[in-house]
């Protein structure tokens, strides 16, 4: 839904809506997957998460990286 493709001489991909209305975050996580630095972030990848010395390190990590690709617009990259 990001993307529209039209045939013909004149055609190619454009964007469904303004630039404005794209976060960078929505575009990596399209197409990049997940943006958390470790998987123990959304995957329950061990029982030792409440006693694990470093999860809250990295937690605030995802928690930066998320706040700051959502607050930037691909309007912001254009200019």
């Amino acid at each position: 839904g990001y993307l529209k493709a039209a045939r013909g001489n004149n055609g190619g991909y454009m964007l469904t809506r303004s630039p404005k209305d794209y976060t960078i975050g929505d575009i990596l996580r399209v197409t990049e997957g997940s943006l958390e630095p470790i998987k123990c972030i959304s995957e329950n990848c061990c029982n030792k998460k409440a006693e694990c010395r470093s999860y809250s390190f990295w937690k605030e990590l995802d928690n930066v990286i998320e706040t700051y690709v959502d607050s930037k617009t691909l309007e912001d990259l254009i200019k």
